[in-house]
């Protein structure tokens, strides 16, 4: 959940804002409030599809708010969070989720977002709320009133570089170097990088016989026959739905701008592994390709080594300057954690769930139930 809500006791309006229900016709407003401390917002198309064209919202859309709002008493919209509905299967019942999104306050009324995400988290209709990219200055909140994922280090960011010039050029600049002696320095940076990581980093087992490794543009109906089998497979396992319709719609944006990368694995013809890119442009015309989500029915032969190396192969060919994974030490990403050779810190713990049945609480707080990936809240929605 991107963030700009600050802890309680924070700049506060003398008079208290108005909450209710968020609705479509609100995006005027809302991005606005989104623009003005800086998060990124989407078209008023893109926006309304999150709801519209989300498989769930006929199902559910009736008595699903797409979020919460306060305004002041010009009806100005001053806090605002976003809630896009998810369906997720475990131990044979469907849990309706909640992925939360766009928490924002306007600066004066930034002690009141403590009242709007427990509005927020109060709603009735919702089994389970996810909010993966939670910011520094929501910790405190979420720590009070969320739980912290229970499997995997979710500040490590894990990751190759694939293309050194441009990471080095960053790296100069980041430090401090100016623009022009950052440009010359970093061609023997590059060189000194390139040649440790030829001489130490481990390459990547290969794919077994086998098995095909590809790349393709679309969702398919294998997408919906491999979801079956995987939740046949996991009945102890809290899986977001992956069927092919849903998967469309989640990653429509990145598809349509051809900033996704689908890389299958298959046996015979039929779809055994599968792993989901998604590129990002950073500061400084660095770019990256994170991994996004990963999913396997061979239990008995690790398949991801195979899909890493064409994503890594791919990400040197387009001239990408790292591929990278959030979340260390998740057990089927084992192979990755052993060959990628760097790792980065973030400021904070992003990943938060909260559940209000205390029974299905105490269940969730076993990390063996968890598969958790990017995928589970907004980070890939964008």
């Amino acid at each position: 959940m991107s963030t700009d809500a600050r802890k309680p006791g924070g700049e506060k309006s003398s008079r208290p804002p108005n909450p209710r229900f968020a609705t479509l016709d609100d995006y005027e407003q809302i991005t606005r409030l989104e623009a003005s401390v800086g998060m990124q917002t989407r078209s008023a198309d893109d926006w309304r599809a999150m709801w519209l064209k989300n498989p769930l919202w006929p199902r559910v859309g009736k008595d699903w708010p797409i979020g919460w709002i306060l305004e002041d008493t010009t009806e100005r919209v001053v806090g605002s969070v976003m809630s896009v509905p998810s369906l997720y299967q475990f131990r044979g019942r469907e849990l309706m989720c909640a992925i939360g999104r766009s928490w924002v306050m306007a600066p004066e009324y930034r002690g009141y977002g403590l009242w709007i995400m427990s509005e927020y988290l109060s709603f009735e209709k919702a089994d389970l709320f996810m909010h993966n990219t939670v910011g520094e200055m929501a910790i405190g909140v979420m720590d009070e009133l969320s739980s912290r994922v229970p499997l995997g280090d979710w500040e490590t960011i894990a990751y190759w570089v694939t293309e050194y010039h441009a990471f080095a050029k960053t790296a100069l600049t980041k430090y401090g170097a100016p623009s022009a002696l950052a440009g010359a320095l970093a061609y023997p940076a590059a060189a000194a990088m390139r040649l440790k990581d030829a001489l130490s980093v481990k390459s990547l087992p290969l794919a077994p016989g086998s098995i095909t490794i590809e790349t393709i543009e679309q969702f398919d109906a294998r997408f919906d026959a491999f979801w079956q089998e995987l939740v046949r497979e996991n009945p102890d396992k809290l899986l977001a739905a992956r069927d092919s319709e849903t998967l469309r719609w989640h990653y429509m944006l990145p598809m349509r701008n051809g900033r996704l990368r689908i890389y299958t694995a298959t046996r015979s013809g039929l779809l055994r592994a599968y792993c989901i890119l998604k590129r990002h442009e950073l500061p400084g015309n660095l770019s990256r390709m994170r991994l996004i989500d990963f999913q396997s029915l061979d239990r008995d032969e690790d398949l991801l080594p195979g899909l890493l190396e064409a994503a890594r192969r791919r990400c040197v060919a387009e001239g990408i300057g790292m591929l990278e994974h959030q979340g260390c030490g998740l057990p089927k990403m084992r192979t990755l954690d052993q060959h990628a050779p760097y790792r980065r810190k973030l400021g904070n713990w992003p990943y938060f769930f909260t559940v209000p049945d205390p029974a299905l609480k105490a269940e969730l707080s076993k990390p063996e139930i968890w598969d958790p990936s990017a995928f589970d809240g907004d980070v890939s929605l964008e």
